[in-house]
Order: structure tokens, then C-alpha cells, then sequence
């Protein structure tokens, strides 16, 4: 088995929706969006995935993933990554989502035995630092290096997973069926192919208010089905 399979063989593995980083419990606003009536369908789903979703990822969580994948392991050089990461996210519903699937992965990585996961948890567990550390890009940059994928192919796996996790809100929200939520994604692999063959912004930065503010406006004081 030659290195490039057994790479493309844990890329489907991590990027499968199956595999348990807690993503399914967030919607990156999603649910104040339908519940407010302003994403009814899935031509209001797609303006939302293509802009608002995807962008925030290709200028923001992308940079912060490139840049941990050259960490290569390296726990000083993630910790201050992570503390940038931190500094840069202004949507505080969005910044915990972040943070708790990075660490829901990183803690998942850990257990399974990826390299150099175990060491970044242990790391970053003291009290000062969960609030600071472990983003989700983060993360993504560490175990892609870790389970030798190129940072292209870790760059796919993380556009993969948010796209995802979007889409399967939207269906469990009863705004998508399942053919409909395949038709979305065929119609998005078109801009996430662009996305990853056009170079990340030398600066992370993201503005994607509608999204951004939905999360921030959900209604904590009726039941929900996400956290976001």
C-alpha cells in the first residue's frame, strides 16, 4: 500500500459525517435563520452556504488551518496560532462552536492514537486555556499532519466538513430532503472547487454577518435542536 492511499484512506475516514467531532449540534446560525422565516427553502439554504458559509471558511478558518498544518506538531507554534484564532473570532456563539468541536475532535484523535494529538489535549487542558484554545481549524491542521495528509488534502477534509454539517442541519431543520441536500451539494462543488485552487488570504478575516448575527440572536429561552 503505497503512503498517498493510506492518506486518501484516513482523509474519508475523518471527513466522514460519521465521525464523532460534535458538529451535528451546531448549525452556525442556521435554526434563527428558519425559524425567523428567512431560510425557507433550499434556495434560501443555498444563498446562505454559498454566502456566508463557505466564504467565512475559505477566509478565515482556512489561513488558521494552513498555518497549524506547518506547525507539524510543533505545541508552542499551535498554542500561539490558537491564541491568534481566539483573538480574531467577534461572534462569541460561533468562537465556543469552534471551540468545542476542535476539542470534541482533538479529544476523539487522542483516543484513536493520531500523532501528536495526545500531546496538544494535554497541553492545552489547563483552566486558562479552554477558553483560548483548541479551534476547530486548529485541530483540523494538527491531525492532518499528524495522519500525513497534505495540506491540500487537510484543506479539503475541513471545506468538506463544514459543508456537511450545514446541509445536514438544514436537514434536520425540515428544510431540505435528502435529494434536495445532494442537489445543494452538487450545485456548491463548484465554488468549494474554486475556493481550494485559489490561494488563502495572507490575513484570516471573515464577514459574514448574516450568519454571524443569526448565531448571536438565537433564542436561548426556547428548546432547540442546536447550539448555534
Amino acid at each position: 500500500m503505497t503512503g498517498e492511499t493510506y492518506a486518501l484512506i484516513r482523509l474519508l475516514q475523518v471527513s466522514d459525517s460519521a465521525f464523532p467531532s460534535g458538529a451535528f449540534a451546531f448549525s452556525s446560525g442556521l435554526e434563527t435563520l428558519v425559524n425567523e422565516g428567512r431560510a425557507r427553502n433550499a434556495a434560501d439554504i443555498r444563498a446562505v452556504l454559498t454566502g456566508q458559509i463557505l466564504p467565512r471558511w475559505a477566509s478565515f478558518d482556512r489561513p488558521f488551518l494552513q498555518a497549524a498544518h506547518a506547525a507539524g506538531g510543533d505545541i508552542a507554534r499551535l498554542a500561539g496560532i490558537d491564541a491568534r484564532c481566539h483573538a480574531q473570532n467577534s461572534a462569541d456563539r460561533l468562537a465556543e462552536a469552534a471551540r468545542r468541536i476542535g476539542r470534541s475532535l482533538l479529544s476523539v484523535h487522542a483516543r484513536i492514537g493520531t500523532p501528536g494529538a495526545a500531546e496538544y489535549r494535554a497541553a492545552i487542558n489547563a483552566p486558562r486555556l479552554r477558553e483560548m484554545t483548541g479551534y476547530e481549524p486548529v485541530v483540523q491542521g494538527l491531525v492532518g499532519s499528524g495522519l500525513g495528509l497534505s495540506v491540500a488534502q487537510t484543506e479539503l477534509s475541513g471545506l468538506h466538513t463544514v459543508t456537511m454539517g450545514f446541509v445536514s442541519a438544514a436537514v434536520r431543520l425540515g428544510r431540505l430532503g435528502a435529494i434536495e441536500a445532494q442537489a445543494l451539494l452538487a450545485a456548491a462543488s463548484a465554488q468549494m472547487a474554486e475556493i481550494l485552487e485559489t490561494p488563502a488570504p495572507a490575513h484570516p478575516g471573515a464577514f459574514s454577518p448574516f450568519a454571524e448575527i443569526a448565531a448571536l440572536r438565537r433564542n436561548t429561552a426556547h428548546a432547540s435542536l442546536f447550539a448555534t
